[in-house]
C-alpha cells in the first residue's frame, strides 16, 4: 500500500518564526524534512530557539490545528482498533504466576496498591525486584510512578485505545481518557472505558476535577502546550500529580542522529523539549514543583538507526534486525552509563510535577 498523500490530505501550514516559550527568534536546523515512517504530506523545516536557556524546537512552518489530524491517516494508533474483541483468557504457568505475585507484592509496598496483594508473603516476595533494577524501572513506569489514591480520579490525555487505563482500573483508580482519534476512542467506549474524543481543553472539566492528569507521548503532538498543561493544572486538585514523558531534544541520541532522530517524526510532532525548555513549559502553566529526568529509550535507538540508513522496518531482512537490535542494545548500554554522569543524555524527558497547595 502506498503512503503518497491524495490531494485532499494535504496539510495546511502557518508561519511559526518564534518561540511559543520565550518569544525569541529561531535558527533553522534541518530542512525540507518528510515524514519516512506514516507518508503524511509535506516537507517540513525545523527551528531551534536562539535562546540557550530555552532551547525548544519546532515547526516552521506548522500544521494548521484543523488540519494536522491528516498527518495521522497511517498512524499506528489506527491498526488493530476495528477488530479487538474478548480475548481468551490463557492459560498462566506457575513460573508467571509468581512473578505476578511479586509484582503485586512490589506495587504494595512501593505504591500502596493493596488490591490483591496486601498479604505479607505477597510484600516480602515483592522485595525480590530490588535485585533486578532494569525490570523494576519497567514496574515503576508501568504505574508511571503515580502512588495509590483511595477513590482516586485519573486521567490520561491521548489515552489511545485505554490499555494502559484498564490496567490502572484494576488497581483501583476512577480513570478517564481523552484522544482525537475518533477510531480508539470507540475501540475504548467499546470496551466500558469513559473515554471521550477531541483535545482536552475542548472536554470543559470542572475545576479540580482529578487526583492525577498523564500524558504519555502527547505533548509533543499538541499546537499549544502552553495552553495544554495550563489546562492539566486547573483540572488537578491541590497536590494532584501530573506525569508527561516526551523526546528529549538535548539526548544523546539526537546528537548523532540529527535530523534521522526518531524523536523529531514531522508533522506530527510540533514541539521538541529540552530540559530547559520543559522548565520553562511548567513554570508558564503553573507548576512550581516539578522534577525533570531523562531516561532510555531503546525503540528511539532502533528507528534512528533505520531511519539513518533510508530504510524502513519492514525492508530489513532477518539479519538486519538482528544486527539493528543488538547496535540498540550496545547504544541503549552506552547511554544508560552516561546518564550516571551526563543526567540529560536520555532519550525521553520523564516529568513529574505536583500542583501547589
Amino acid at each position: 500500500m502506498s503512503l503518497a498523500p491524495s490531494v485532499d490530505q494535504r496539510i495546511r501550514s502557518a508561519s511559526r518564526p518564534n518561540c511559543a516559550l520565550c518569544g525569541s527568534n529561531g535558527v533553522s536546523i534541518y530542512l525540507e524534512q518528510q515524514d519516512r515512517l506514516f507518508g503524511a504530506g509535506g516537507a517540513w523545516n525545523f527551528k531551534k530557539c536562539r535562546n540557550r536557556k530555552c532551547g525548544l524546537i519546532w515547526l516552521d512552518p506548522m500544521p494548521l490545528e484543523e488540519d494536522i489530524g491528516k498527518a495521522y491517516v497511517n498512524y499506528y494508533t489506527h491498526a488493530g482498533t476495528a477488530a479487538q474483541g474478548r480475548i481468551r483468557p490463557k492459560k498462566v504457568g506457575a513460573l508467571k504466576q509468581f512473578y505476578r505475585l511479586i509484582k503485586r507484592g512490589y506495587l504494595a509496598g512501593k505504591y500502596g496498591y493493596e488490591r490483591g496483594a496486601a498479604s505479607f508473603t505477597a510484600r516480602s516476595v515483592g522485595k525480590l525486584l530490588y535485585l533486578f533494577p532494569f525490570r523494576r524501572s519497567r514496574l515503576d513506569a508501568e504505574v508511571r510512578f503515580l502512588r495509590a489514591v483511595p477513590q482516586g480520579r485519573l486521567l490520561d490525555v491521548g489515552c489511545g485505545s485505554g490499555r494502559w487505563l484498564e490496567a490502572m482500573r484494576e488497581l483501583g483508580w476512577q480513570v478517564e481518557g481523552v484522544d482525537f482519534d475518533e477510531q480508539v476512542v470507540k475501540a475504548a467506549t467499546d470496551r466500558g472505558l469513559a473515554v471521550r474524543g477531541g483535545s482536552l481543553e475542548q472536554q470543559n472539566f470542572p475545576k479540580a476535577s482529578f487526583d492525577a492528569v498523564t500524558l504519555s507521548h502527547v505533548i509533543e503532538h499538541v499546537p499549544d502546550p502552553v495552553r495544554t498543561l495550563t489546562e492539566c493544572a486547573r483540572i488537578l486538585k491541590e497536590g494532584g500529580k501530573l506525569v508527561l514523558w516526551t523526546p528529549n531534544g538535548s539526548s544523546l541520541g539526537h546528537t548523532i542522529f540529527r535530523q534521522h532522530w526518531r524523536g523529531l517524526e514531522p508533522p506530527r510532532h510540533l514541539h521538541i523539549f529540552s530540559p530547559g525548555s520543559m522548565r520553562a513549559l511548567l513554570n508558564k502553566a503553573g507548576f512550581s514543583r516539578s522534577s525533570i529526568r531523562t531516561r532510555n529509550s531503546f525503540m528511539i535507538w532502533q528507528h534512528s538507526l533505520v531511519l539513518r540508513k533510508g530504510q524502513s522496518a519492514s525492508d530489513l531482512t532477518f539479519a538486519g534486525r538482528l544486527a539493528r537490535n543488538i547496535a540498540s542494545g550496545l547504544l541503549s548500554l552506552l547511554e544508560t552509563t552516561l546518564l550516571t554522569a551526563r543526567v540529560q543524555a536520555g532519550e525521553l524527558l520523564d516529568v513529574r510535577a505536583s500542583k501547589a497547595l
